[in-house]
Order: structure tokens, then C-alpha cells, then sequence
């Protein structure tokens, strides 16, 4: 979808037909190249990046079985869409 958001802009700009875009920084990113940053990331969803960052912290501090019984296969991170 990055890329039809690239194309679609680029044939804008050669057409000359201005699109009114609101884009967001994370996807501008994504559009130009740019790497993203966890602050990009903050963002959009505060709370992934809160458990992202006590996963890396755990990573730190628990031996490898304990992160593997923590954050194995049955750590999930999931959302709820306004359309359910």
C-alpha cells in the first residue's frame, strides 16, 4: 500500500493534480525511505512501545529460558479496530 501511495503521488505531481493528503510522519517514512524510530512508532500506539520496550528490558535481565517462558509463542500483541 506504501508503494501505491508513492505511485498515486508521483503521477500527481507529474499530472500536475495536487492531492490534499494528510499523512502522517510514520507513513511520510515509510513513502521516502526514511528509517522509522521508535518515537515514530510512539506516535501511533504509545502502548506498543511501552510493552516493546519492557520486552527489551526483560531481554536484558531474564536468562534465556525465563524470556522464553515469558514472551514465547503465547505472547501476543493485539488491538481492537473502531469497526471491531
Amino acid at each position: 500500500m506504501i508503494e501505491f501511495l508513492g505511485a498515486l503521488m508521483g503521477m500527481s505531481f507529474r499530472s500536475g493534480i495536487l492531492l490534499d493528503l494528510y499523512i502522517s510522519k510514520f507513513t511520510w517514512k515509510q513513502v521516502v525511505g526514511d528509517e522509522i524510530t521508535k518515537d515514530d512508532l510512539r506516535m501511533i500506539d504509545e502502548y506498543f512501545v511501552k510493552d516493546l520496550d519492557r520486552i527489551l528490558e526483560s531481554s536484558k535481565s531474564l536468562s534465556e529460558d525465563e524470556f522464553n517462558t515469558e514472551f514465547g509463542e503465547t505472547h501476543t500483541m493485539s488491538i481492537l479496530l473502531s469497526n471491531n
